[in-house]
């Protein structure tokens, strides 16, 4: 985790507090208001359960936290207005009118202490966040609980365990409405749902969750209670593949299908109460693992993105070190070689006097020439790594290693990656670490072009085919823009790049690294973009060594 330091550098800044309206917010508050109250009956008194012109709370709390306390009038008319095609207008309006404005300044006052006194991300990036929240939404659930039950009789003197009763039991409820609600639309709300693409994981886990319920619910002679920890798997099984995003989905299909055959099956209010508890247990399990591991995903590629970054320095560092290196190398060879040449045009002017001499002085420009030339095979050993560590490897293990660097951004983005190979592909011989630089060289470029893409379908497809008799050729190809007209030409040189904040040696130092192993790197296609490198066999090997 990061230190309090740098947490609170990076931690978000507030919602921008000007008075400006969206009609989209209030549109999609209006659209979210309908759609729990339409999944709700309002007279009962399961989790789900909204009372008529009584803004939900975990909607609201959401809203008010991402767009601003500014939107908090303009939220209770809006559910006013929404609530009138599902009820219609009430007789008495006013006393429910009232109750809605004091729950809405309630959570007014609760959403400015975490925005701007607890300098809260509303992205729930942090445990401090998440813990803050859930202390707030027990706050806000006693709040929601006390004004509709008093609100259904404010003017009568019931029982008074009766009324603290109901109270407990309607706190469970708006408790586990904010928990779930609250934190689907915070994580979710900034999500480019254009780049959405549903897995085949993400079916097999609403089927699990599915396949719990049904265990729980569906088998005669058990206890509903006995089986309530199947729930738990499924929640496990997506909060530790997609982090706090699948947590919260999956908290919420849980819930919504637990309240639905709830009121299917007209269960008694202390069952509903009980299975309440063991929502409220699940929801708080699921939100801090889903957070635990989207926080330790985001430290691992903050690590990663800062070793790249040291890489890169190292480089720069590498590279002015060996050009002063070269400079001092080359400088008394390249002044040896003027030196001679200008001594020989002087013994020109009388050659047959000096023709001894004069060939000696061209010898002595060949010997400078050649120590030259040895000062730049030292440099090219140098780009290729200080000489190669060939080993035995295929060409499956190559890809794997180096789509596990590449694979969280590719799935942050909705990139798909489609991985062919030839059937009996012959095991490679060559230095593995060059080779999956090479290899992770390509597939980084390919994802950084797809993350300009503005289209849905994002597609990356790695195909490695053999190559003649000893050698396989592995390609790179993406849907994205494919190569700039005037970097076709200069794509392979040294310091040409089209990114703002590129080096230009990738692609250099990878042509390098497999010109080295006899092989070739081109670009196989312009639009889009397909790139091709070919690798030696361990059959290249044998022929070698019996040469």
């Amino acid at each position: 985790m990061d230190s309090p330091a740098e947490s609170g550098s990076k931690r978000s800044a507030p919602p921008d507090t000007s008075f400006a309206i969206s009609w989209k917010v209030l549109l999609a508050y209006g659209i979210g208001s309908m759609a729990l109250d339409a999944l709700s009956n309002p007279q009962t008194i399961l989790p789900l359960a909204l009372a008529p012109w009584t803004p939900p709370p975990g909607l609201t709390l959401a809203f008010l936290l991402l767009y601003g306390l500014h939107y908090a009038p303009f939220l209770i008319v809006v559910t006013f207005l929404a609530g009138i095609p599902l009820y219609g207008l009430p007789a008495e309006w006013l006393p429910a009118l009232w109750a809605a404005t004091l729950l809405m300044l309630g959570l007014m006052a609760l959403a400015a202490w975490l925005l701007r006194g607890l300098r809260f991300d509303p992205q729930l990036s942090s445990q401090r966040d998440l813990s803050w929240f859930l202390l707030v939404a027990v706050l806000a659930a006693w709040l929601d609980s006390g004004v509709h039950v008093f609100s259904r009789s404010p003017e009568a003197a019931p029982d008074v365990w009766a009324w603290l009763a109901d109270l407990v039991n309607y706190w469970v409820g708006a408790l586990i409405r904010l928990l779930v609600i609250s934190p689907l639309v915070l994580v979710h709300a900034r999500d480019d749902w254009n780049a959405f693409r549903p897995e085949r994981e993400m079916v097999l886990q609403a089927l699990a969750i599915a396949l719990a319920l049904w265990v729980i619910f569906a088998l005669k002679y058990t206890d509903e209670f006995k089986f309530f920890y199947l729930l738990f798997l499924p929640l496990i099984w997506t909060a530790m593949r997609y982090g706090i995003q699948g947590a919260t989905v999956a908290l919420a299909a849980c819930h919504i299908g637990i309240n639905a055959i709830l009121e299917w099956r007209g269960l008694q209010v202390v069952t509903v109460v009980e299975f309440q508890m063991l929502m409220l247990g699940l929801a708080v399990t699921g939100l801090f693992l889903g957070l635990a591991v989207s926080t330790r995903r985001t430290a691992e590629e903050r690590l990663l993105q800062r070793e790249a970054e040291l890489n890169q320095a190292m480089r720069l560092a590498a590279a002015g070190e060996m050009a002063q290196a070269i400079a001092h190398e080359l400088n008394q060879p390249l002044v040896a070689v003027a030196n001679y040449a200008r001594a020989g045009r002087s013994m020109l002017q009388d050659p047959a006097r000096h023709a001894e001499l004069l060939a000696d002085t061209l010898d002595k420009i060949d010997r400078e020439a050649n120590r030259a030339g040895r000062v730049m095979r030292r440099l090219r050993e140098f780009f290729r790594g200080g000489g190669l560590r060939p080993e035995s490897f295929t060409a499956q293990a190559l890809v794997e290693e180096s789509l596990a660097h590449v694979r969280r951004r590719t799935e942050r983005q909705g990139i798909a990656v489609q991985t062919l190979f030839e059937p009996g592909l012959p095991r490679l011989h060559a230095d593995r670490v060059q080779m999956g630089t090479v290899l992770h060289n390509l597939l980084a470029n390919a994802v950084e072009s797809l993350g300009e893409q503005p289209s849905l379908w994002r597609d990356i497809k790695i195909e490695v085919t053999r190559q003649g008799a000893d050698q396989v050729c592995v390609c790179v190809a993406d849907n994205g823009p494919g190569v700039r007209a005037d970097m076709e030409d200069k794509l392979f040189e040294s310091f040409a790049t089209s990114k703002a904040d590129g080096m230009g040696l990738g692609l250099a130092i990878s042509r390098t690294l497999v010109e080295a192993h006899g092989g070739r790197l081109w670009l196989d296609r312009v639009r889009p973009a397909r790139f091709c490198f070919t690798l030696p066999t361990e059959a290249a090997e044998v022929s070698s060594a019996d040469s």
